[in-house]
């Protein structure tokens, strides 16, 4: 499998062609390499992966762009950086680094960090609630420009001194390279200004500083969707081009839409990256969403030297084993749902995990129990898998003729294909584990059973608010699964996940769609790249919202409320409810010791329900 193959950047030879790229962890302090960083960078070189580039490092102090972030501006940092690139290395990987700078885009609420850029322009981080900015970027003067040509060189020298193979620089993204390239943010008059040859004079002097350093370099640019907009594909191929002239051993191509939510094809910044891989000479590494099977086929096609896989490594850390040895369909599924990227922009010190990975070694159980897990959706499927694997002996009983719980309605929009795929794996998961289907009478299987121990994890079922006439809505859960059937015009009470997605849902059905939310806004529980993405479709659909909406009752083909102190009458031909879950409840006491875990302790998102799983599971 030539994805197996060794690849080479320079004179380095690349164990293989998967590429673990920068990701932003939170777990450095102060800007210094700690013990944590260092066996989470060990684990991905131990399983396998060819090159581990180490998140972006910050070669000026005053642009930081997470609290927890990583930094390379002085020597200060080196004694830990030289520790993690050993680490790496003694472990089978090529060790890379990633030079960044945010520029404009350096968040004032980071003490020191100043906003400068190559323009006097507003820069808008959204983040989450307060930590959200806004903030004007003071003109860089030209001496200010050669600081930082200095800074990225002197960085790439420390990074060669602390035992690093290469280093990435992060022109993409929309970091500073990016404000410098795009004609919408660099308004300069100079030389650094104006034509395309100025501006991208910046990059190519910090490719011929770095390049004196005498280190492999990557260069990572915007093959699509450039941050910023203005520049076009014939210029990113020009970009390229002179890149690879300056001296530049490869290149990462990547996007400013490149966290894609599962609501965004997958690949969707690969067509970027094969044609910069028809222009240049030099290796090209794909990335952007990339499952096992696309990285395959990449590879075998010669679209591109390299993949990069991010968040698909979060999820399965064994992803390259698991490929060595042909069990791709074991592999955990990512779902892009950005929790990980949620958690790492809230500036709260969150890391980066997965939602369906809790990342914890799984030990064989001191004694061997008989465990009786009730419920088959999520938590009850999670929790057999660890506790199977621990050497338990488990039955599943559940209530309906499938396994998957909440997670069957979550996964039929077309759009949550990510979903589905991971309700499968987890189907695969447990295949060896006994499961009762249409399970009725729960105490009598419990008493033929004699369980040491029952987990009941038996989720949560749609809440209904007391509105007068409310009898005439059904449930968004039962229009997803087909049970009931609307009609033309759709009122929809309820504008977070679940309302947001069953409109969507409706509205590629040709409905005409209305959401009524309480709340000032609609998809607020959402992941922010997958709540901007929703509403931009939920908009290119022509589903109407109307927010700070109070339902006072429902009548024959209307809802009655208000908005803002305005008495409001929607006309429509049905209601579909969406205001919330409640936890279902089971009062039996089975005579041994008893767990509840996910949604029927209390309705949550997805990790809760994995989280508390595979933690109950590991200690039992």
């Amino acid at each position: 499998m030539k994805i197996l193959q060794p690849g080479k950047i320079a004179n380095l030879e690349i164990p293989n062609r998967i590429v673990m790229p920068a990701m932003a962890l939170n777990m450095a302090r102060e800007g210094y390499v700690t013990e944590k960083m260092i066996r989470h960078y060990k684990k991905f070189a131990k399983n396998g992966v060819g090159l581990v580039i180490v998140e972006g490092a910050c070669v000026d102090k005053r642009g930081r762009d997470l609290h927890g972030g990583l930094a390379i501006y002085s020597d200060k940092f080196c004694i830990g950086l030289n520790e993690l690139a050993e680490e790496i290395k003694l472990n089978g990987a090529i060790a890379g680094i990633q030079l960044l700078h945010p520029g404009g885009c350096a968040s004032p609420k980071i003490e020191g960090n100043e906003p400068i850029a190559p323009s006097k322009v507003e820069y808008t981080m959204f983040m989450h609630g307060r930590h959200s900015f806004k903030a004007i970027a003071r003109e860089l003067t030209k001496e200010e420009i050669k600081e930082i040509i200095e800074m990225f060189a002197e960085a790439a020298g420390r990074a060669k001194d602390s035992g690093f193979d290469l280093v990435e620089i992060n022109g993409a993204h929309g970091w500073l390279f990016s404000q410098f390239l795009s004609p919408n943010t660099n308004k300069r008059s100079d030389e650094y200004g104006g034509s395309f040859e100025n501006r991208i004079r910046f990059a190519l002097e910090v490719i011929e500083a770095v390049k004196k350093v005498g280190i492999p370099t990557i260069f990572r640019i915007d093959g699509s969707y450039p941050s910023y907009g203005g520049v076009s594909d014939e210029e990113i191929l020009r970009f390229a081009l002179e890149l690879e002239k300056a001296g530049v051993d490869c290149l990462h191509v990547s996007g400013s839409f490149a966290i894609t939510p599962m609501l965004v094809k997958r690949g969707i910044l690969l067509d970027g990256a094969f044609r910069v891989k028809s222009a240049v000479k030099i290796p090209v590494i794909a990335v952007g969403g990339i499952s096992a099977e696309m990285a395959i086929k990449i590879i075998e096609d010669g679209k591109a030297d390299f993949v990069a896989l991010g968040r698909a490594l979060l999820a399965d850390p064994e992803f390259v084993i698991k490929i060595k040895n042909g069990k791709i369909d074991e592999i955990r599924p990512c779902t892009r749902c950005n929790d990980c990227i949620d958690r790492l922009f809230s500036l709260r010190q969150f890391e980066a995990k997965c939602s369906l990975n809790p990342d914890i070694e799984i030990k064989k159980a001191e004694e061997k129990k008989k465990i009786a897990v009730i419920g088959g959706g999520v938590a009850g499927l999670e929790f057999a898998r660890v506790a199977s694997l621990r050497g338990h002996e488990v039955v599943i009983l559940e209530k309906s003729s499938e396994l998957g719980g909440n997670l069957i309605p979550a996964s039929i929009p077309e759009f949550k294909s990510d979903l589905k795929n991971y309700l499968e794996w987890l189907r695969r998961q447990v295949k060896d584990v006994k499961v009762i289907l249409n399970c009725k009478n729960i105490e009598r299987e419990i008493s033929q059973i004699k369980p040491d121990l029952v987990v009941v994890a038996i989720g949560a079922e749609q809440d209904v608010p007391a509105i007068p006439g409310v009898e005439r809505a059904v449930k968004a859960v039962d229009v997803l699964t087909g049970k009931v059937e609307v009609g033309q015009r759709v009122v929809i009470l309820g504008g977070g996940r679940i309302g947001c997605e069953t409109a969507l849902y409706l509205a590629y059905k040709g409905k005409n769609v209305t959401i009524l939310e309480i709340l000032p806004s609609i998809a607020s529980d959402l992941e922010r790249n997958y709540a901007f993405a929703l509403i931009r479709e939920l908009k290119n659909k022509n589903v109407k919202w109307i927010c700070n909406f109070i339902t006072e009752r429902i009548e024959d083909g209307k809802v009655i409320g208000k908005s803002e102190g305005k008495e409001l009458e929607i006309a429509c031909d049905s209601i579909v409810l969406a205001t919330g879950m409640r936890p279902r409840n089971l009062e039996l006491d089975f005579g041994v010791p008893t767990y509840k875990i996910g949604d029927c302790v209390k309705p949550r998102k997805i990790r809760d329900a994995v989280y508390e799983a595979v933690y109950l599971a590991s200690r039992i």
